[in-house]
């Protein structure tokens, strides 16, 4: 009877490959969803952190709009009106004629006892106190009449946060980034480029490495070459088993970054989400794509090992030292521009987390788009050169 003869792909050794990492897979899919869960938790409390800081700062203009009116009310009359005596009376019919005659005068602004109130009790801190905002509006009111002995400029608090941060070395503007800064974004952008993926990173070191060299280094590549399999089927086997098992990592992921999306806030951006999973899909296919290679360049485990896991944990360590550089990080005082560069030595640089997170928006930055395809390109390259010089070289069987 005429056994035939594997060509193209062989089932039993995809079988003997499953069987062999089936618990890697399924341990690297926990570890990512457990990871996807925390983060977006995280990002859950700092964005409702984020929505409670805008209220205060709603609150705090309300609040010193209306302080403003009783210290001008104040210097008018002689009067001794302030935020202690306005929460201790009972009666607040004083307030209301000052608060009324502020409105009549203003176009933009309505002042009431009832805002006010409000205004305070959002600003009121553990201790029931507001005592550092009326501090701070006596700061901003006694500065707004004066004016720089030599400069003749009017004088302000922002100026003078400005100039302290100068005189210390710091950029002027660090404050007003700090506070535009979205932390969210930033979170997300520290798990996409750093922790989620250093578990892929891993997988794919592990078994990129263990699909050829290690089966050449141990000898029993010459049992799976013994049996009808040709040396091509071996390798597109091997090819294919590392190429589809990311995809099911990857869609795990993103089914469990958009389960926990809805748990969490209520609603999810599918497209983005599928769009980011996808680009560090394709990231990941480059790094396995050159630990393929480098299994099928070497016949020894530890030389394959030291290329292609080499390769990964630089591209990991480059990626996280640019992550310092990146502007959220610098804004913060914890980041240096220089490291920027790093970015530019790395394939994850070319996995633009910013534009892929405009996927799904009103406005799209296809700018990941060309970058996307560089990563694809490695991969395709590195697989196709890899598959070839398995099938060329000489083996020690």
């Amino acid at each position: 009877m005429k056994v035939k003869t594997a060509r193209f792909f062989s089932g039993p050794l995809m079988k003997q490959n499953i069987k062999s990492n089936w618990l890697l897979t399924v341990v690297i899919c926990i570890v990512l969803c457990m990871m996807t869960t925390v983060v977006s938790f995280a990002m859950t409390i700092m964005g409702s952190e984020r929505t409670v800081t805008d209220d205060k700062k709603d609150a705090q203009t309300e609040f010193y709009t209306h302080l403003f009116a009783i210290a001008s009310y104040n210097q008018m009359t002689d009067a001794k009106l302030s935020v202690e005596d306005f929460l201790s009376a009972e009666d607040k019919t004083v307030y209301d004629t000052v608060f009324n005659r502020m409105s009549q005068q203003s176009e933009e602004a309505d002042f009431s006892s009832e805002q006010f109130s409000s205004a305070i009790d959002i600003l009121k801190d553990e201790n029931g106190s507001v005592d550092s905002y009326v501090a701070q509006f006596e700061y901003v009111y006694a500065l707004s009449d004066e004016k720089g002995v030599f400069s003749g400029e009017e004088l302000t608090i922002d100026d003078m946060l400005e100039t302290m941060l100068s005189a210390m070395g710091l950029p002027a503007d660090r404050l007003t980034k700090m506070a535009e800064m979205d932390t969210t974004s930033m979170l997300n952008t520290m798990y996409f480029t750093v922790m989620g993926l250093l578990p892929i990173f891993i997988f794919i070191v592990i078994v990129g490495n263990s699909l050829i060299v290690n089966q050449v280094d141990s000898g029993s590549m010459a049992y799976v070459l013994a049996t009808p399999t040709k040396r091509s089927a071996v390798a597109n086997t091997q090819a294919i088993f590392l190429v589809v098992t990311p995809i099911i990592i990857c869609a795990v992921g993103c089914i469990a970054r958009n389960i926990a999306s809805i748990v969490f806030t209520g609603e999810t951006n599918v497209k983005m989400y599928i769009a980011l999973y996808f680009g560090m899909y394709l990231l990941a296919e480059a790094v396995g794509g050159i630990c393929y290679m480098g299994s099928c360049l070497f016949n020894q485990s530890r030389k394959a090992t030291a290329f292609g896991g080499g390769i990964a944990v630089w591209f990991f360590l480059a990626s996280l030292l640019g992550m310092f550089g990146a502007e959220d990080m610098v804004n913060m005082g914890i980041g240096v521009e220089e490291l920027g560069i790093f970015n530019k030595l790395t394939l994850v640089g070319l996995y633009d987390i910013h534009a892929l997170s405009t996927v799904g928006s009103a406005e799209v930055d296809y700018s990941f788009v060309w970058k996307l395809c560089v990563l694809a390109g490695v991969a395709i390259v590195t697989y196709i050169i890899g598959n070839i010089r398995f099938q060329k070289k000489d083996l020690p069987l």
